[in-house]
């Protein structure tokens, strides 16, 4: 089944719609701030969707509708521990992230530690992100690819070159602006269209229950160790992803920050749980899809009104190139603020900067499309940058806010030592291990506290200015 020609032509809409955004990002692009943090003025009725829809990409959507098929209800395990760790990050440390009024990760890093343990973290997050952008491509491809009946790669370089041109033309104001628009169409797709429909079509809850096995209704069908396996990924994953912090840093005040990312994983968690009870509805209206993922697709072209299905697919697509724009841009933020502005060239002005950004978007954005063409899927390598980024970076990151005893030397040897057990656990036990980030995390913490209680304390003059930064909080208009 192929998309009809109608709901073709609003898909085709869609994306030339995303490339017009990219220019307006670009002609209202007048700062650095405006082009990474969207002028850090995002208010809170635009915040909650755009970080939403941060969350929200391939993983939580397809992936998420097709865990339900699999799974059932407890195929919603992915996207909730995706909202809980969002919830998390609102609760902890997301008004000091709004309050330091910091570009990246690694530059949080060096004003508490050093610029080697920030320059460090921003590699492994960069790659990190890029890694992302390279999944969601991939994935991108793979849908519209069946949708279309056109060759996978084909979609994927039509697709890839659509998100690096409007992230490389505008920004964070046009990712900010696209985010926005799918967060709304799947939305209303989602909960108004594709929920009371599908649910109509099996004769509702009690006519998907008498359908379905039992098993289909067990939150823990999926596995506690598969749960488990979720938290460690994910929630820890998420609190520190340049992706999300970076949206953080839009806001237009602290108390947008917390409250805004607070709602949007909540928001999260009820979503995952629909889109796992859609996985389970197509399993009766579509019982012999070869391929899980493609779950969610299907069932919308099944039992939506052409022309809405067309908008919801396009909100799909929207979906996943969201996180992909989101992740690029991330990437490039933190090789050009924590590795060109550092090392490269630390007195250029702010043009000089974004100009930098661009062509790193453009350059990273090439190696996104080129990896997903030659490999088809890397979910091993996804693997292994969550590992190292829980596994090395979580613990300094955390301590950095809540610790004033930890030193930089303590930052610095937790992050070689830790990263060093989580590629060697992964070698032993492969990439299907909680190991290799539990490992890390102990090794992790154990270091960076032995050590800074060698090294310490910390140079009150550094100390006090990283204090002074955190209480810095920008106000509400």
């Amino acid at each position: 089944m192929v998309v009809s020609p109608i709901d073709t032509g609003v898909l085709t809409l869609y994306m030339l719609g995303l490339l017009a955004v990219g220019y307006w990002g670009y002609q209202k692009s007048d700062t650095l701030d405006d082009y990474l943090v969207a002028g850090r003025n995002i208010p809170i009725w635009m915040y909650i969707p755009v970080m939403s829809a941060v969350i929200l990409g391939g993983a939580s959507t397809i992936g998420g509708g097709g865990l339900g098929y699999q799974t059932g209800i407890s195929g919603a395990w992915l996207v909730i521990m995706l909202g809980l760790g969002t919830i998390a990050l609102g609760l902890l440390i997301s008004t000091n992230l709004a309050s330091l009024k910091a570009y990246s990760l690694g530059e949080v890093l060096e004003r508490r530690y050093d610029r080697y343990s920030g320059t460090i973290g921003a590699v492994i997050a960069g790659i990190y992100a890029l890694t992302l952008a390279i999944t969601q491509t991939i994935a991108i491809g793979k849908v519209l690819s069946v949708l279309f009946g056109v060759e996978q790669n084909t979609m994927i370089l039509a697709a890839g070159a659509i998100v690096i041109s409007y992230t490389m033309l505008g920004g964070m104001l046009s990712v900010t602006i696209t985010d926005f628009v799918q967060w709304c169409i799947m939305t209303v797709g989602i909960f108004f269209l594709a929920l009371p429909l599908g649910l109509d079509a099996v004769g509702g809850f009690s006519g998907l229950a008498a359908e379905l096995d039992p098993s289909y209704f067990d939150i823990t069908a999926i596995g506690w160790q598969t749960i488990a396996s979720y938290f460690l990924l994910y929630v820890l994953g998420i609190m520190i992803g340049q992706d999300v912090w970076q949206r953080v840093f839009t806001a237009d005040s602290t108390e947008t920050a917390r409250t805004g990312t607070i709602a949007a994983g909540s928001f999260a968690v009820v979503y995952g749980i629909v889109t796992a009870l859609l996985g389970a509805i197509a399993v009766v209206l579509l019982p012999t899809l070869a391929d899980p993922e493609l779950a969610l697709p299907r069932l919308i072209l099944e039992i939506v009104p052409v022309g809405f299905s067309g908008l919801i697919l396009a909100g799909f697509i929207s979906a996943m190139m969201s996180t992909a724009d989101s992740a690029l841009l991330a990437s490039s933020t933190l090789f050009t603020n924590d590795v060109y502005k550092r090392f490269v060239n630390p007195d250029a002005s702010n043009e000089t900067y974004a100009r930098v950004s661009r062509t790193l978007i453009l350059a990273l954005g090439v190696v996104m499309v080129s990896a997903a063409i030659a490999i088809g899927n890397v979910i091993q390598a996804l693997a292994l940058t969550y590992a190292l980024l829980s596994g090395s970076i979580f613990v300094p990151i955390f301590a950095a806010f809540f610790w004033k005893g930890a030193t930089w030397q303590g930052a610095l040897s937790s992050i070689f030592i830790s990263a060093t057990v989580v590629i060697a656990t992964i070698w032993l036990h492969g990439f299907s291990s909680n190991l290799p980030i539990i490992y890390g995390l102990v090794t992790s913490v154990v270091s960076f506290t032995t050590v800074s209680l060698l090294t310490g304390p910390p140079a009150q003059e550094k100390l006090s200015a990283w204090v002074d930064g955190l209480d810095s909080s920008p106000s509400a208009d």
